[in-house]
């Protein structure tokens, strides 16, 4: 590989990386540098409509990134958007996967014996706060970034691998423990929301599975997210694990038995003709 595609790679990474965040990032800059008095509400609403137009019209149009300068609707046909038959099922699997993870939060956090339930967490604010990630970074983490990846690397293994560890690094807030830990539990879902990928061949399912995941994130942990003590981590963590393995090991045996998987592979290269005959 030359010098020239090398950079061109690494142009093509950046900008995947950094624009799956630039909703919230224009929002930062309104609210603390140009001191905007905006609510949740309305922050989530502008991230969500940024970041929705850097992905539909810069990447096709602009960046040409991954599939050099196409349409809109050519850009959602194979990025993995198209809508599958029988959509029912690739959403069921989503709100089944969201279930499990949820589930397996809250009963870490009731094993505490600290957690109680609070209905303010369960929001239209989160609800809309949750679009962005839940939408956004499918598209640009489990679309763009892994099929750019998967051309570099020739291996759905490897380009995985590199894009859940990307996953998690961008997701680290601070670089104490606990912060750390929590990247990493970030990228054992990531996991979950690629193999899904992955086997269904869609990213809709990740998208239900993501957005459910994070509107009722806050429901199920502890008041604040407080886990004090090598205890209440240690079971938070370890349920929260063992229910994103449950995840993987449902979505292969659900996606194999009931024929969830689309019949356009959108990680593999086809003409655009033989694409819309789909």
């Amino acid at each position: 590989m030359n010098t020239s595609n090398i950079r061109k790679d690494i142009r093509t990474i950046a900008l995947t990386i950094a624009f799956s965040s630039i909703g919230f990032a224009i929002v930062f800059i309104l609210k603390k540098l140009l001191h905007i008095d905006l609510s949740k509400l309305e922050m989530s609403f502008i991230a969500f409509i940024i970041t929705a137009t850097s992905a539909l019209l810069l990447f096709p149009k602009v960046f040409k990134i991954p599939f050099g300068k196409v349409s809109v609707t050519e850009f959602i046909l194979r990025i993995g958007l198209k809508i599958p038959q029988k959509l029912y099922r690739f959403v069921l699997l989503g709100i089944i996967a969201a279930f499990i993870t949820l589930t397996g939060m809250l009963v870490g956090s009731i094993l505490t014996g600290k957690y109680v339930f609070d209905k303010s967490t369960i929001n239209l604010a989160q609800a809309i706060f949750s679009l962005t990630p839940g939408i956004w970074e499918e598209v640009f983490y489990r679309g763009i970034l892994m099929i750019v990846l998967f051309r570099m690397t020739k291996s759905y293994k490897k380009a995985g691998i590199i894009q859940i560890i990307i996953f998690g690094l961008a997701h680290i807030k601070d670089f104490d423990f606990l912060s750390l830990l929590d990247a990493f539990s970030v990228a054992l879902i990531a996991i979950a929301f690629t193999y899904m990928a992955f086997k269904t061949k869609s990213l809709i399912p990740g998208i239900i599975f993501h957005y459910l995941h994070d509107t009722f994130l806050f429901a199920v942990q502890l008041p604040d997210g407080k886990y004090i003590g090598f205890q209440d981590n240690a079971l938070f963590y370890a349920v929260l694990w063992l229910s994103i393995l449950a995840v993987v090991g449902v979505t292969k045996q659900l996606s194999k038995n009931y024929h969830i998987a689309n019949v356009y592979d959108f990680y593999e290269e086809k003409s655009t003709k033989a694409q819309q005959c789909i």
